[in-house]
């Protein structure tokens, strides 16, 4: 009988311990637990760096900056979460789009959006259904007309010139390609 409890109890304990596992790991990357599809979108977040020596502003397109992610001069931390304006068009290295309500000063944490519907800061109009990157115009989104080697696609147009004449609203997902 005491086995069974002695048992009973450890298979409780791993049971406990791996579904803080799994909790942690979608709150690391703040996927929503609960989604409320009637009344708001279901958007991904990522808590990033800027370590880039600039502020990076409102709805603008960012990229993983594994350059300066050197916080202790080891080889594994270049895998740090650092952000910095899009420098080329098309990158590869496109991580997301700052909040509309979430500048990120220079060493500062801040949030920025990974999946879902975003605002974000047109470089050129954004043609609704058409494939969005991010610019070297200071983070702005522009039309893709890519299709090239080591280039990414940064999501879809939902919206153009949405309420605020420079903004659109584009679904991020910078897994899309289009092949």
């Amino acid at each position: 009988m005491k086995q069974g409890v002695k048992m009973n109890k450890k298979i409780l304990t791993l049971a406990v311990l791996f579904s803080f596992v799994i909790t942690g790991l979608a709150f690391a990357t703040q996927i929503p637990q609960a989604v409320d599809p009637k009344n708001a979108a279901t958007v991904w977040t990522e808590q990033v760096y800027n370590g880039s020596g600039s502020a990076i502003a409102t709805g603008v397109v960012v990229e993983w900056d594994h350059d300066t992610a050197d916080p202790s001069g080891t080889f594994f931390d270049d895998m740090a979460p650092y952000v910095k304006i899009v420098g080329t068009d098309e990158s590869v290295w496109t991580a997301g789009v700052t909040l509309t309500d979430g500048a990120i000063a220079n060493g500062e944490v801040g949030t920025i959006i990974i999946w879902g519907p975003a605002v974000v800061d047109n470089g050129t109009n954004v043609i609704v259904a058409g494939q969005i990157v991010g610019s070297d115009n200071a983070g702005k989104v522009q039309d893709w007309t890519g299709g090239a080697d080591n280039e990414k696609m940064l999501g879809v147009g939902i919206k153009a010139g949405a309420r605020i004449p420079s903004f659109s609203i584009i679904f991020i997902d910078p897994t899309l390609d289009d092949d």
